[in-house]
């Protein structure tokens, strides 16, 4: 089975130190990790076309949030002020 991590990683396989890095640092990135999988997860299962438009625009919400998190230089978005 893959992991959240690993999912991320595939997803952004330009960036994937950046995200090995985050994850074992940071919560916050962690949790955004089992978001998008969770939804990923849901979005495979769903049968309806209005099911699966809602949880596609999620999915793409999370991965602003991961690339956003991702191409910060210094502080994730989360611990700007």
């Amino acid at each position: 089975m893959t992991t959240c991590l690993d999912l991320v990683s595939e997803q952004f396989p330009h960036l994937k130190e950046r995200v090995a890095t985050l994850f074992k640092t940071d919560a916050v990135f962690r949790e955004l990790c089992e978001d998008y999988e969770t939804c990923t997860l849901t979005l495979t299962r769903q049968t309806t076309q209005e099911l699966r438009r809602e949880y596609s625009a999620l999915r793409l919400r999370l991965e602003t949030e991961l690339l956003a998190y991702l191409h910060e230089d210094s502080d994730p978005p989360s611990r700007r002020k």
